[in-house]
C-alpha cells in the first residue's frame, strides 16, 4: 500500500493555482476525500497526477 496524499516530487518548485469547481463536484470530492481520510486538496493532486501519468503528459 502506497500513500500518495503526502507525496511530493523531490526538489519540485510549487506554484499556487486557483480553480473554480461546480458545487456538485466539490461535494463529490469532499465525499471521496472523507472516505479516503485525506484532505480535498490532496485528492485533487492525486487525481490530476494519475491522469497526467496515464496520458503521458
Amino acid at each position: 500500500y502506497l500513500e500518495l496524499a503526502g507525496a511530493r516530487r523531490v526538489e519540485q518548485e510549487q506554484k499556487r493555482v486557483n480553480v473554480d469547481f461546480p458545487v456538485w463536484m466539490v461535494h463529490s470530492l469532499d465525499k471521496e476525500a472523507k472516505r479516503l481520510g485525506i484532505p480535498r486538496q490532496s485528492l485533487i493532486k492525486i487525481l490530476i497526477a494519475r491522469h497526467l501519468e496515464h496520458t503521458g503528459a
